[in-house]
């Protein structure tokens, strides 16, 4: 008993005489209330000799944090310290800085945990979608497991951000992270903290770490770089830190100037047209450097510029072709018009070009992205050039940007005004053109009238063939077209989704109610362009009108546990440079869509439908303030709501808010051709949806609509007409039909079709049928589809006179998917495009094109037999072969002796005289290469 006693006096005296030496340090619970027991102070063994430190053992339960408090402070933090790492596959120390005692993850800047899978990892909030996500581990710098490994952090406050260092000990390796966002956007910080939590039974030692504080100055802020003429022009916002002599600017990651500290601005001047170019900005005070700030990138302006006009002194103007709308697929279509010759004018009522990609939809949706084609795989692949030109390949913005699907909007009117810009031609653009009527020669549309907006002058633009590529189908409606607005009934095109539906949030189950159709339309909302971050994020303010009762359930659901977070709220996607896209969540309380409101727009004139945009600008704005501000929610809910604001750098002209209300549905006409639910869903399982031979482009994206009808209180969690259905679409064929308007009489029946118009944005479908077809890489297509008919058009001298084989084969020239596979090789020719084209011909029950496979003699038959029955050979004669798989020279024989030709002028017209192979076995994609070139040689 004695020897116990006098061990526990001794370890007692050391462990006294080290706290002395600690004594800025405190042990404190979860809670943060005093605690002891965990860290045990020691001297630590290390490679560089013997350290003050701690040894402690990581716990799930119960525990503490090892924390050192100092004044808050804006100036940058800088803590160092050595550590014994890890073994591999254990975790092991957590550390961070904060503002205060780190008892709630709200005030916590910075998380950090040696992970597990050998990284350092900070912890996040949600990964794709923040909306019933958990916390996260997002890894930052890898580490040597086992080792004493030297931890450097340096944090700026100012900007929200901190970049982190390790080095193994005793060696001058060094590996460093990214410039990394503050978790907790604080304003300042003032403590640092270790943490022995996260997992169970390992042993931790680390050295007492040195807090210095202000030794480095702070970071610029705000930098912003804006194209200009032959050059880029950057701005940022001064370093709080007084003693700044000068600023040093980086372009791609290399120091191209320096200004002195009373310069806010620099023009570079050597930069090459249309690239990309990324840029940050540092301070100096003395001999020491701040963080680097954040980084902003711009494209230069495109040379040659497209041509904005307005009204001619003549008060008239003639063109081949004209687009009204300038969405993506109004764009599209005036690119492709221009870029086959035809003059062509892009019409928009507003300043904005790009429709919802340049207006906050930053987060393209698509399940298959072998779907992408033509013109928006020509924009993805342009964004994806500009993250990786502008900042490198690999770097973080470019893996944030996913291949360019996702992208700020000002990155994406930069790329859209580039693609307008490009040769042979580009099209006149006319900004601030309020459609205000047309006139008609009997059925077909002669001539449109404007109304210049800025000028005030009413004046007309002729042409050929219109191209309606509203969001509203304002042109179509004016011209007479039928259309629709609002749900058919259930038996009215036999749709099983069709009249009421009501969708559990809770289950996830669907149940059907009345069957009757009715003219709401699905909710709109605004997609904002969220931040946390410090420097570019604009603090919200009450709305007009804010009325807190209208978001109150909020408060409820918080207390009764079922919101967790502040952004369950808010459904966000990650975009790159630290922005978010906000979208409506379907919780059981009230979200982003203001659901009902909307029940007037799709008829309403432009004075009626911009007070409906200012209720829907009113109504978001008051959600996200509410959720900051309003006293019956918890602090710590507020606080984490207040971490996030408009991001400032977006919508400059428009208070940051964008511009462009997101009209998900409203006219739609009444075409040729009316696509229904069952053009979307599998004809039996694993089978394609139906064909359509006039098909143009593909949708894959599940049949879906946002809400309806408000949530009634008593059943929170149900949500009429609301569903997502990936379970029963199947990608499907849109038929040219759809874009061709009928007419309607003065007797309300329907006529036959209008001439010279095309609508590819309101087109021809049911409900449930444009639940798949309204989104913005399908308006593209349908736009490209629509501007290579309109061309066409003018050859043929009618919108229905258009030879679909014809149509085909130039959409496939441009790229264009006129039939979906999931087999789609990385690079398709020629092969592809046949198994497109004859797949629409019904050539295809699956999905698979399989274009490799050797083919036996009945598949050989059947495809030649398909074949004869398109397009009659002069003297056919059922195939057959000897062999098991029939060789290119017996398919090749037998096509000479049908067409009457010898098999070197077949060879000739099938494009094969170099790759015939006599004797090997016929693969279907040479097969169908054939007979598409054979097509193409028809007389």
């Amino acid at each position: 008993m004695r020897l116990k006693h006098n061990f526990a006096a001794a370890f007692l005296i050391t462990l006294a005489h080290l706290s002395m030496a600690f004594a800025q340090w405190s042990e404190l619970d979860e809670a943060g209330n005093a605690a002891l027991g965990q860290w045990l102070p020691m001297k630590l063994v290390t490679p560089v000799g013997e350290l003050n430190g701690w040894q402690t053992q990581t716990r799930t339960k119960d525990a503490h944090y090892l924390v050192t408090s100092f004044e808050p402070t804006r100036k940058v933090v800088e803590v160092e310290f050595v550590v014994k790492t890890p073994r591999d596959g254990e975790r092991g120390l957590t550390f961070g800085l904060s503002k205060g005692i780190p008892t709630h993850w709200t005030s916590e800047a910075v998380r950090l945990i040696f992970g597990s899978s050998g990284y350092i990892s900070q912890r996040d909030i949600g990964g794709w979608f923040t909306w019933r996500s958990t916390f996260s581990w997002v890894t930052t710098i890898k580490f040597p497991g086992d080792e004493w490994i030297s931890v450097r952090i340096v944090a700026d406050p100012t900007i929200g951000a901190y970049k982190l260092w390790l080095s193994r000990v005793g060696t001058s390796q060094i590996e460093a992270s990214w410039l990394l966002p503050f978790l907790s956007p604080v304003d300042e910080l003032s403590c640092f903290f270790f943490f022995n939590g996260e997992s169970d039974g390992g042993q931790i030692q680390v050295s007492e770490p040195t807090v210095k504080i202000g030794a480095l100055p702070n970071a610029p802020k705000s930098l912003r770089v804006k194209p200009a003429e032959g050059k880029l022009v950057l701005k940022w916002q001064p370093s709080e830190t007084h003693d700044v002599h000068l600023y040093r600017i980086y372009r791609r990651g290399v120091q191209v100037a320096e200004v002195p500290a009373n310069t806010l601005y620099w023009e570079d001047e050597t930069v090459n047209p249309n690239e990309g170019y990324s840029y940050f900005v540092t301070a100096l005070s003395d001999a020491s450097e701040s963080l680097p700030s954040w980084s902003d990138a711009a494209m230069t302006l495109p040379q040659p510029r497209p041509s904005l006009k307005g009204a001619p002194a003549k008060l008239v103007a003639d063109y081949d072709c004209v687009v009204v709308g300038a969405t993506p697929a109004g764009i599209a279509a005036a690119i492709t018009l221009a870029r086959r010759g035809w003059s062509v004018a892009l019409v928009e009522r507003t300043k904005h070009i790009g429709g919802m990609m340049t207006s906050g939809l930053s987060a393209t949706d698509r399940r298959y992205r072998q779907a992408s084609g033509g013109l928006f795989a020509e924009f993805v692949s342009h964004v994806e050039k500009f993250y990786r030109e502008a900042y490198g390949a690999g770097s973080l913005q470019h893996r944030q940007c996913q291949g360019g699907y996702l992208f700020e909007p000002k990155v994406a009117e930069q790329v859209f005004w580039l693609m307008l810009s490009m040769p042979p031609i580009q099209p006149d653009i006319y900004l601030m053109q309020g459609l205000g009527g047309l006139l008609k020669d009997g059925n077909r549309v002669t001539e449109i009238l404007l109304d210049d907006r800025v000028r005030g002058l009413r004046w007309r633009m002729r042409a050929q063939v219109f191209i309606d590529a509203t969001y509203e189908g304002d042109l179509a409606a004016l011209s007479g077209a039928a259309y629709r607005v609002g749900r058919e009934g259930r038996f009215e095109f036999n749709e099983e989704f069709a009249g009421e539906v009501f969708w559990d949030s809770l289950t996830r189950q669907v149940t059907f109610g009345r069957p009757d159709g009715d003219r709401k339309v699905q909710a709109y909302n605004y997609r904002l362009t969220l931040t946390r971050r410090p420097d570019n994020r604009r603090p919200l303010t009450a709305p007009p009108d804010y009325n807190p009762q209208l978001y109150a359930e909020i408060a409820t659901r918080v207390k009764d546990k079922v919101i967790w977070h502040p952004m369950e709220v808010v459904s966000l996607v990650k975009l790159p440079q630290l922005k978010f896209d906000a979208n409506n969540t379907p919780g059981p309380f009230p979200s982003t869509d203001f659901i009902g409101m909307n029940y007037d727009y799709p008829e309403a004139d432009w004075e009626k439908r911009e007070e409906i945009a200012a209720a829907h600008r009113n109504y978001i704005l008051g959600l996200l303030y509410f959720l900051q501000t309003d006293e019956r929610l918890p602090d710590w809910f507020r606080a984490a709501a207040s971490h996030w604001g408009l991001a400032a750098d977006e919508f400059e002209d428009n208070d940051n808010f964008p511009p462009q209300l997101y009209v998900r549905e409203a006219r739609r006409i009444i075409g040729d051709y009316i696509f229904t639910e069952r053009d979307a869903r599998p004809q039996s399982p694993g089978k394609r949806a139906p064909t359509h031979e006039d098909s143009i482009a593909v949708a894959e994206y599940p049949i879906d609509s946002h809400a309806c009808t408000p949530r009634e209180p008593f059943t929170p969690y149900i949500h009429e007409g609301f569903f997502y259905l990936p379970n029963i679409t199947a990608p499907s064929h849109i038929p040219y039909r759809v874009m061709l308007p009928k007419e309607k009489g003065e007797d309300g029946q329907i006529k036959d079709g209008l001439e010279g118009l095309l609508v590819c944005v309101a087109v021809s479908a049911t409900h449930i049928g444009f639940g798949t077809l309204r989104l913005e890489p399908v308006w593209m297509a349908l736009g490209q589809a629509a501007g290579t008919a309109a061309g066409m058009a003018l050859v043929y001298g009618s919108t229905r006179k258009v030879p679909i084989d014809k149509l085909q084969r130039s959409l496939l020239e441009q790229g264009q998917v006129i039939s979906f596979f999931f087999d789609m090789p990385p690079k398709w020719g020629i092969e592809f495009a046949a198994a497109q084209f004859f797949a629409v011909r019904g050539f295809f029950e699956t999905y698979e094109a399989r274009l490799k496979e050797a083919l036996d003699n009945l598949s050989v038959a059947n495809i030649l037999q398909r074949f004869s029955n398109l397009f009659p050979l002069t003297n056919y004669e059922p195939f057959a072969s000897a062999n098991a798989n029939p060789t290119e020279g017996e398919v090749i024989k037998w096509l000479a002796k049908c067409l009457r030709c010898t098999e070197e002028e077949l060879l000739k017209r099938c494009g094969s005289l170099l790759d015939f192979n006599q004797n090997e076995p016929i693969r279907r994609g040479k097969l169908l290469k054939w007979l598409y070139m054979l097509t193409l040689t028809q007389p």
